[in-house]
């Protein structure tokens, strides 16, 4: 199946501008995908740390801190494995909305939106079938767009 197979294509006309947004499944599987290769990397950075006698807790808790960044760092510097399989990108909001311009969000925003989607799960994305522009409500607290992009 492809993944346009999967994309509810809505189209929001703003002074002729278009919008595809990302629907609820893909969104889903995106997030799977990057639990997926969180829990990975967690296994590997232990079997490393154990197989070089690491036992320091602050060299853990680096290892650790550097696992947590993963969505957030990827997803201001491009995207996560997980929206590049699924083909999104989370955006700036008010550069899209104002300027119609498609821009990475920055690290701050992106490390807030991280922390709301982790507080608020599931809840969070039960807003995305009501907002016209498909956003979960860790979106709108980090000011930021999911799209679909291929």
């Amino acid at each position: 199946m492809d993944r346009e197979d999967n994309l509810d294509d809505y189209i929001i006309e703003d002074n002729q501008e278009y919008f595809n947004k990302p629907n609820l499944v893909l969104r889903v599987k995106s997030m799977t995908i990057d639990t997926f290769v969180i829990v990975t990397l967690m296994y590997a950075f232990s079997i490393i740390l154990d197989s070089l006698n690491i036992t320091s807790g602050n060299i853990r808790g680096v290892a650790l801190g550097l696992i947590i960044l993963y969505e957030p760092l990827l997803t201001s510097i491009n995207r996560t494995v997980g929206q590049k399989l699924m083909g999104l990108r989370v955006r700036q909001f008010r550069a899209y909305k104002n300027q119609k311009q498609s821009k990475n969000i920055n690290i701050f925003l992106s490390l807030i939106r991280y922390i709301f989607k982790l507080l608020l799960g599931w809840i969070s994305l039960l807003t995305i079938h009501s907002d016209t522009f498909g956003r979960a409500i860790h979106d709108k607290i980090g000011n930021s767009l999911m799209t679909f992009e291929k």
